[in-house]
């Protein structure tokens, strides 16, 4: 008598592709959430950079007339500092209306060669003489 029905070796062939299937999906999950942790930071990093330009604001005078001196000052430079220790903000040496503001940070997991930065210009006026500081 013929018995109707799945044997053994179907059953572990359609056991092997559903397993392949899943590992599949959640190496793509895994990929998927390391490229949000990374839009995370890009997205900080931008907030970051545009505080710092924003920092800059309030003491432009000062630093374009009275007291250019100021841009080397360490305590003014961390005030302009990322404000979350996992980003690292680079300026450049001499302070100038077109000034690029580089903030980076470190994520060992992805291996795409992507260089992990943000790169912002802040383009201020050149104030008239006499602004009050």
């Amino acid at each position: 008598m013929k018995e109707n029905g799945f044997s053994l070796l179907e059953v572990m062939i359609a056991l092997a592709v559903a397993t392949i299937g899943l590992l599949g999906l959640a190496a793509g999950q895994l990929k998927s959430m390391q490229y949000v942790t990374n839009s995370f930071h890009y997205t900080m990093s931008i907030m970051q950079a545009n505080n710092t330009i924003e920092r800059i604001w309030p003491r432009l005078c000062e630093l374009q007339q009275s007291n250019p001196s100021l841009y080397d000052d360490p305590v003014f430079r961390q005030t302009l500092a990322p404000q979350i220790d996992e980003y690292t903000l680079t300026l450049p040496a001499v302070f100038s209306n077109e000034l690029l503001v580089t903030i980076s940070w470190e994520d060992q997991r992805l291996d795409d060669n992507l260089e992990n930065k943000v790169v912002i210009v802040g383009s201020y006026p050149t104030l008239p003489p006499g602004c009050a500081p």
